[in-house]
């Protein structure tokens, strides 16, 4: 049995191969020996990680969808008043418009991802989606996030407009959907004091996102 750290590197070459081929070939048209070839393993080791292709390419995304959000945290540490809806959602919206992966999906690019991405939110850990709804919530108890609405309905409405934004070719400007956020889910004065009052609370909830989803992929390592 080889060291764990010999397993993961070996898991995130054969990713690497597999998300430069989904990119380059389709998900129809890419094979687990396509997959193997390119990262110079056998076949049935891929099968050592993975039971089958669909779990395989559905870990390249949930890697994708890690990643996006390493990097929403990341921008938060930086910025505390990142965590202003319209703005996070701005920095989201730029970063999978940046994964051409992610973006496929939202896109309904059935040539790149198949029908894989309504299966990655099921290998997404069952608290990933409560960490937003508890932003929303924190966003609502500090006054930066309108009240006239319950948060569960603002949910819903926040995830129509940026699945629709991102589903749209070619993709709006970033900052189209970051002005629509803005009139559509914050008050009209939003207080710099208060974002960086919440923002503590905000980086960790999704800290701890990103914690719970990567363990969700390092579980097949």
């Amino acid at each position: 049995m080889p060291p764990a750290e010999d397993r993961a590197e070996r898991a995130e070459r054969i990713l690497d191969a597999a998300a430069g081929l989904l990119l380059r070939a389709g998900y129809r048209r890419t094979t687990i020996e396509d997959v193997a070839e390119r990262a110079d393993v056998g076949k049935g080791t891929v099968y050592l990680h993975w039971k089958n292709r669909e779990e395989l390419f559905l870990a390249v995304l949930l890697r994708e969808s890690v990643r996006a959000l390493e990097d929403l945290v990341a921008a938060i540490a930086a910025d505390p008043l990142a965590v202003r809806l319209s703005r996070l959602t701005e920095l989201q919206y730029a970063n999978v418009l940046g994964r051409p992966l992610l973006r496929a999906g939202y896109a309904d690019d059935a040539e790149t991802l198949g029908k894989l991405l309504p299966k990655l939110h099921g290998k997404l850990d069952p608290r990933h989606a409560e960490a937003f709804v508890e932003y929303l919530e924190l966003l609502a108890a500090n006054d930066l996030l309108r009240t006239d609405r319950p948060v569960r309905d603002l949910t819903v409405a926040f995830q129509a407009v940026l699945h629709g934004f991102l589903g749209r070719t070619p993709p709006p400007e970033p900052a189209l959907i970051a002005d629509t956020v803005a009139h559509a889910f914050e008050p009209l004065a939003v207080s710099t004091r208060q974002l960086r009052a919440v923002a503590p609370r905000a980086l960790a909830l999704f800290t701890e996102a990103v914690a719970l989803d990567r363990k969700q992929l390092e579980r097949a390592y």
